[in-house]
């Protein structure tokens, strides 16, 4: 009714939140409430944060995996104060249907997303400075807020501002800075607290954002401060180290390895065709950068919630990915030979089509090294992202020099190419011997692709490996003419029709949250991560450690397997009373993303620890992050610190 109105999370100087209980199945788990923009609520000299009119809440609720079958009606107790010149507290119950006519209302859950704010992973640090709130938020998007017409200023946590004072607004290219009159609540009893900063647009249209705010109590500066400390030449510096590293990884060695090995039959007399073909490497390795830093900072313009990797948390490029290995390594065994510049271990490179067979094997290292984050990598690629869009493509670049360097110097130094072995029959079996990691990448990519779709998608995929084998066994058998001939084409074409199908197929395929290594589970030893859960354990005193991992992320798993998954360090964690909390970024979540940059990274592994609060000051020390190749001391030792 007019004039009347309820309350927000933080309901502000008086009244409180609506409260929400389901019931109707074992094993529900019910997410916290999803809030709408507030807006401002004066009470003679109070000023209260709710909603007046009409208001949508959303909820999820996640389904136990073993239903009944049949219709399941699920019922919510809900309690909400609704206030006017009096409050009244009500009850209600109502409920729904699932499994049976209940029809959805998608269109009206979409109205209501329209009125979320906006979830940013902007860096954001609250301090107390002459008896005001300070909050800092580094935009990461220049000139943000140059057209807004109002800005307000709603902490989810209570009694850190002085509500019925306004805010005060400092406007920069790059940061917006938010001043109002502190509260009666000390900082560090929220040393995290989501903000919602609401303001009107040039057209005059309510939005707002939601930011996760760290408490600042020892006048540190906001996020960029670590990324800018490293400024444009440290970061390049680590990415071209970076990129040297990524070499080693399983998927990009093989590949070295070959292209190496093309550069022993040549004599030194032929130094300059040699450096030919190193230059077309490094240009197909750093066109194919640029191409992957291009896509990425456009989409991160565009306001997208991405980072280093996001390409492989699609399905498609998974399969495509999975499909490449697999017949790489039918190349690498023997199974069929191509003439592909990286393969024959230098025959091609001393034939005409070398220059653009060194070409296309860097851009197949640069998509093959994908998968990986290697050393130095974290640091450069998130001081990259949050620069503008030219430094960023130098940062991207340099990581592709440094993948293409160990190559680079092996053709231009002849010296060094003398230390590799002579030519012989061991390069044959050595290149039949590389097919296996290669052979391994792609089972590994579909175990990756078993996180994403479900089972059919899963047994399709595996067709679609057996269709390329036998188009491969097809065209090596192939007859010269007659009848046979008509079958062979018939059958080639329907297997590799039947193989570019399973693209198109797998977008209809998506896992269940059951299939998902972290979303929703928990482990014997860790916990989902969720930005609630995370609060709610900072709140507390023990101590926290935060994983973020993906299935693709091979250095991630190499971590685990090494240094977290093994009894030494789940008995440290239990002996501390360490909060073990894994997120899994195998699929796109907004949630990671957002913590992601927050520590100035844009991409998976990273690992940061929490120490616990002193129980007499109420402190917690600053977070550690730990570096991006972990060993069981490393962890002991950051657990174990003073």
């Amino acid at each position: 009714e007019d004039g009347w109105h309820t309350y927000w999370v933080n309901p502000g100087d008086s009244g409180t939140k609506a409260h929400v209980k389901w019931s109707g199945v074992e094993g529900l788990i019910e997410s916290d409430i999803q809030w709408p923009v507030p807006q401002k609520l004066p009470m003679g000299p109070l000023m209260n944060f709710g909603y007046e009119k009409r208001v949508v809440l959303l909820q999820d609720l996640t389904l136990p995996q073993n239903l009944p079958e049949g219709p399941i009606t699920l019922q919510a107790h809900l309690d909400i104060l609704v206030c006017h010149e009096i409050c009244v507290p009500e009850t209600h119950k109502a409920s729904f249907v699932i499994n049976g006519d209940q029809a959805p209302s998608a269109a009206a859950i979409e109205a209501a997303r329209m009125t979320l704010p906006l979830e940013l992973g902007w860096a954001t640090l609250m301090r107390e400075e002459k008896g005001d709130l300070v909050v800092m938020i580094e935009t990461d998007a220049p000139g943000a807020f140059a057209k807004t017409k109002t800005i307000e200023l709603y902490p989810e946590e209570w009694g850190l501002l002085s509500n019925p004072e306004s805010v005060r607004v400092e406007k920069n290219e790059n940061t917006l800075i938010l001043r109002q009159k502190r509260g009666e609540r000390d900082l560090s009893d929220a040393p995290v607290s989501k903000i919602v900063v609401a303001y009107e647009d040039a057209s005059g249209a309510r939005k707002g954002i939601r930011l996760s705010a760290l408490a600042d109590t020892a006048g540190k500066q906001i996020k960029g401060e670590t990324q800018k400390e490293i400024g444009f030449f440290g970061a390049v510096l680590l990415a071209i180290l970076g990129g040297i590293v990524l070499n080693l990884m399983p998927c990009v060695f093989p590949i070295l390895s070959i292209k190496a090995l093309s550069l022993v039959n040549l004599k030194d007399k032929e130094n300059a065709k040699a450096r030919l073909y190193g230059l077309a490497y490094t240009a197909g390795i750093m066109i194919s950068f640029a191409l992957i830093a291009g896509v990425l900072i456009a989409l991160k313009s565009s306001g997208a919630q991405v980072g280093w990797g996001f390409q492989l948390q699609h399905p498609v490029i998974i399969l495509f990915l999975a499909y490449l290995f697999f017949t790489l390594a039918l190349n690498l065994a023997g199974f069929f030979e191509i003439s592909f510049g990286f393969a024959n271990a230098g025959q091609n490179l001393t034939q005409r089509g070398g220059l653009s067979g060194s070409f296309f094997t860097g851009a197949l290292a640069t998509l093959v090294a994908t998968p990986c984050t290697a050393p130095f990598m974290g640091v450069a690629m998130g001081y990259a992202l949050t620069q503008p869009a030219y430094i960023s493509l130098a940062v991207f670049l340099a990581l592709g020099f440094g993948l293409a360097l160990p190559y680079l110097l092996l053709s231009f130094i002849p010296a060094v190419r003398h230390i590799l072995p002579k030519p012989g029959a061991w390069m044959e079996t050595f290149r039949q011997f590389l097919s296996f990691p290669m052979f391994a990448a792609a089972a590994w990519l579909l175990w990756v692709l078993a996180q994403q779709i479900n089972q059919m998608g899963q047994f399709a995929a595996l067709l679609g490996m057996l269709a390329i084998a036998f188009s491969i066994w097809l065209w090596k058998k192939k007859p010269n003419n007659g009848l046979g001939r008509v079958i062979f084409i018939v059958a080639s074409v329907s297997s590799m029709a039947f193989m570019v199908s399973t693209f198109f197929g797998i977008k209809e395929m998506p896992a269940g949250p059951q299939t998902q290594e972290t979303q929703g589970e928990t482990g014997e030893n860790w916990e989902a991560f969720e930005p609630a859960r995370l609060s709610t354990y900072l709140e507390g005193y023990d101590p926290v450690f935060v994983n973020m991992t993906a299935a693709w992320c091979i250095t991630c798993k190499v971590n685990e397997k090494v240094a977290l998954s093994i009894p030494s360090t789940e008995r440290l964690f239990k002996d501390n009373d360490v909060r073990y909390l894994k997120g899994d970024w195998t699929n796109q979540n907004p949630d990671i993303t957002n913590y992601l940059e927050q520590y100035g990274r844009s991409g998976v592994p990273i690992y940061v620890y929490y120490g616990p609060r002193d129980k007499k000051s109420g402190t917690r020390p600053e977070p550690v992050v730990l570096p991006q190749i972990l060993t069981p001391g490393l962890v002991e030792k950051t657990i174990k610190q003073p």
